[in-house]
């Protein structure tokens, strides 16, 4: 099928056109999908919602012109659940994206275009940008690898925000060598994105719990086990917390950004994103400001877990890909199941990957790899090294 016939089936992108300006750079060669509420410069940006349906930015997203500087191929604005509020990306001004194994399934999101547009050949790369797993549950529903940075490593200039706090770019594709690739072309931070530590690693099982993905995983732990040394963690006070921080910090900072539109185009937004919005409204500065606080407890916290591990290993989700039908009209019943694992890592602002190793009933399940902030360069190979030994699911 060409592109646009792919399009039609699958609801990618959003706009398809290209950019380039260079034919040499550390990206030339690699094509690249980008979220739809990343601003590209004279080519619409609709964050996915009739709001912002004909908003034509006047410049680039920081990540949309190092892409370019460096040689790389933008071919168009991938699908996202509105606004970047959802996980499901079945709320979206094109419809929902569809799953690349089963176009009856969703996406996941909100990063769900990019997903599919890496899933299917379309891209080398998908742009994304995870507030509460939205490059990470795509990843893992797609069959695709879902990259998410240290928070703050890589400026969101030129991103229309969920949350200042927790909004962070990062990438989808099915090799890891390109994400370290573009990682060390976009990132102006000078750490080491190669580590290549030779010690046998010690893991940690983190959050398998009794739902069907940390059972599908079972036989993919068991062969690392021949590999790592594994040990179950646990922290009471991460797990119990750490989703209502993020949520009470979130939404009210994505609502202080939503409170000029609301004004004017309450109806216009989808249900369930309006429902997350005025919740936002909810949340008083108390409540706002000591989420703030514990964050940094919950930090410390997460940091003490590395006094005993090198990495987390994590069922990405707890569901696999649910069908569409099932989850139109349901979007919060199912955002919570499929944010539950990844929005600990973005609480506490770790570096956080999901790989593609299994599947369950024939959907990809994903296992997640989190580490100590700014260890980027360790789970990145760490990834690597797990890809290695348990292979790619097909």
């Amino acid at each position: 099928m060409s592109l646009e016939e792919l399009n039609s089936k699958y609801n990618i992108f959003v706009t398809i056109a290209k950019m380039k300006i260079r034919d040499k750079g550390k990206l030339h060669g690699l094509k690249f999908g980008v979220k739809d509420v990343i601003m590209t410069r004279g080519i619409r940006t609709t964050a996915g919602s009739k709001i912002l349906k004909d908003f034509i930015p006047n410049e680039n997203a920081y990540i949309v012109n190092k892409i370019l500087e460096e040689g790389g191929e933008i071919v168009g604005k991938t699908n996202t659940h509105e606004f970047a509020m959802g996980a499901t990306n079945t709320s979206s001004l094109i419809g929902p994206a569809k799953n690349p194994i089963d176009p009856e399934r969703i996406s996941g999101g909100s990063s769900g275009g990019s997903a599919v547009a890496v899933a299917l050949d379309l891209v080398d790369i998908g742009i994304g940008t995870d507030t509460g797993g939205s490059i990470r549950i795509p990843a893992a529903l797609c069959g695709v690898i879902g990259f998410k940075p240290t928070t703050g490593l890589l400026p969101t200039d030129g991103i229309i925000p969920f949350s200042w706090t927790f909004d962070t770019v990062g990438f989808l594709a099915k090799d890891i060598n390109k994400i370290r690739k573009v990682m060390e072309a976009v990132t102006e931070n000078k750490i080491p994105l190669v580590t290549h530590n030779k010690r046998r690693p010690t893991l940690g099982l983190f959050l398998f719990e009794d739902y069907e993905t940390s059972r599908a995983l079972n036989s993919t732990i068991n062969k690392l086990s021949s590999y790592f040394d594994i040990i179950e963690i646990k922290n009471d006070m991460i797990t119990k917390y750490s989703g209502e921080v993020r949520k009470n910090i979130a939404l009210a900072e994505g609502s202080s950004y939503h409170l000029k539109y609301y004004k004017e185009y309450k109806d216009e937004y989808f249900n369930d994103v309006r429902k997350l919005i005025e919740s936002g409204f909810q949340i008083s500065a108390v409540d706002y400001v000591n989420a703030l606080r514990l964050r940094k407890i919950l930090i410390e916290e997460y940091f003490r877990i590395f006094k005993k591990v090198d990495a987390l290993l994590s069922p990405t989700t707890r569901i696999v890909a649910p069908k569409i039908s099932e989850v139109i009209g349901n979007e919060l019943k199912y955002r919570d199941s499929l944010i539950a694992n990844t929005e600990i890592f973005n609480t506490v602002g770790a570096p956080s990957i999901s790989l593609p190793v299994t599947s369950l009933n024939g959907l990809p399940v994903g296992l997640m790899i989190s580490g100590e902030p700014f260890k980027d360069g360790s789970i990145l190979d760490l990834a690597e090294e797990i890809l290695g030994i348990v292979g790619f699911i097909k």
